[in-house]
């Protein structure tokens, strides 16, 4: 059996990871592309012999030959578009971040759960195998009891254009935080799992008082236990060399993302235990794994590995952090949070 797929939005994303591992998948059958853009549409649909071809959402939608689809579009129509997606009958898998915020993203849950349908967040980077090395070492108590971590994605002025859609809050619904920092903290709070985040402190800085969302960004999220996550993102920045990277420090070791290193204390020594991990073609392989894991589970009927639940943590968080932006001060987290 072949599940029947169709790509909404043909950016950079689904051209280089969703449509191959797509088509890569035995179980899969992808059959539409949907974009604004006729001429991408019609160059990929020839590219990789897909039969159906769409520049309308709402026509997409009414297609009852497609099971389910994959929403890589602007960050202000994933909720919208998922919501459709669902009440036609569709499984969704919805790039990040889910919602522009947690309202959005527990409509998109809720309508889920009332249509019988499966939605799934398109959060890869947890997949990674040097991701998944860490998360053993941390599993297996080998870094100790963790107490800080710290994360970043800080890009130059030349990586990011501030113009189009990411620049303008309406569509983008938030800018550096919303856009970089959602895959940042997905994977942290997953490798910092069971421990509960309670609370958030951010500053968001905008280049300039007419710019409608912020180019840079910092967070500090405080955890049940004490132990606290910082984030720091920004796509302006006047540096050489962009940076992405992963801290996590224990009580008997530490660990490292980008590359990867793991340091162990032993007999009073500072020890490199960082396993063999194949880094190549690492974020191809880690979308990869994403499809296949959704595909899996749409055949099996069951609960995705990665449920819609941590996206509906993730766009909490950011909520809190736009909020304390704004109040000058720190803001509790509603609820329990866990994936």
């Amino acid at each position: 059996m072949a599940l029947r797929i169709a790509v909404i939005g043909c950016g950079a994303h689904a051209q280089v990871a969703h449509i191959p591992a797509l088509k890569d998948n035995r179980h899969a059958e992808l059959v539409a592309l949907c974009d604004s853009d006729v001429r991408k549409v019609n160059h990929l649909s020839a590219l990789y012999n897909i039969p159906k071809r769409y520049t309308d959402f709402d026509d997409l939608k009414a297609d009852d030959q497609i099971d389910a689809v994959v929403i890589s579009t602007p960050n202000y129509l994933h909720a919208p578009m998922t919501v459709a997606s669902l009440e036609y009958g569709k499984h969704v898998l919805c790039e990040m971040p889910m919602g522009l915020n947690s309202e959005e993203a527990l409509l998109m849950m809720k309508t889920a759960e009332r249509e019988k349908k499966t939605l799934m967040p398109g959060l890869n980077t947890r997949l990674r195998p040097d991701v998944q090395t860490i998360r053993k070492f941390i599993e297996g108590g080998e870094l100790g009891r963790l107490y800080y971590c710290k994360t970043g994605w800080l890009q130059g002025r030349s990586a990011w254009a501030m113009d189009g859609w990411r620049g303008e809050r309406l569509r983008s619904g938030g800018g550096a935080f919303l856009s970089l920092g959602t895959t940042l903290l997905d994977f942290s709070l997953w490798l910092l799992s069971p421990k509960q985040p309670v609370s958030v402190t951010g500053v968001a800085h905008l280049r300039t008082p007419s710019a409608e969302v912020e180019d840079t960004a910092f967070a500090m999220v405080r955890f049940q236990d004490e132990s606290l996550l910082t984030v720091e993102v920004g796509w302006s920045l006047l540096q050489e060399h962009d940076l992405t990277y992963f801290n996590a420090f224990g009580t008997t070791g530490a660990a490292l993302l980008n590359p990867i290193r793991i340091h162990k204390e032993m007999h009073g020594h500072l020890v490199n235990v960082t396993p063999a991990v194949s880094t190549k073609g690492i974020q191809r392989a880690s979308f990869k794994m994403l499809i296949d894991l959704w595909i899996d589970a749409l055949l099996k009927g069951a609960e995705p590995v990665v449920p819609a639940r941590c996206g509906l943590v993730v766009n909490r968080i950011v909520d809190a952090f736009y909020e304390s932006s704004a109040k000058h001060r720190e803001i509790a987290l509603p609820g329990e949070q866990s994936d």
